[in-house]
C-alpha cells in the first residue's frame, strides 16, 4: 500500500471530529489515490450524494486550487 494512502486511512480513523466538508475532501483524496493505485478493495467509494457534492470544476488562484 502506498505510504500516502496509508496516512490518509490513519487520518480518517483518528480525526473523527472533522466537519462534513473536510471529511468529503479527505475521502475524495483517498478515492483518487485508490483509483490511481488500483486498490483491490477500496475503502472510499463515493455515494451518489457525495459524488454530486464533490467540487467538479477547479480554478487556479495564486498557485492554489479553488472550486468554483
Amino acid at each position: 500500500m502506498p505510504r500516502l494512502l496509508d496516512e490518509l486511512y490513519r487520518v480518517q480513523t483518528e480525526f473523527t471530529e472533522l466537519d462534513p466538508h473536510e471529511k468529503l475532501i479527505l475521502k475524495m483524496c483517498a478515492n483518487l489515490l485508490e483509483s490511481h493505485h488500483e486498490v483491490r478493495d477500496p475503502r472510499n467509494r463515493l455515494t451518489e450524494e457525495e459524488y454530486f457534492a464533490v467540487p467538479g470544476r477547479w480554478e487556479l488562484y495564486d498557485g492554489m486550487l479553488r472550486d468554483c
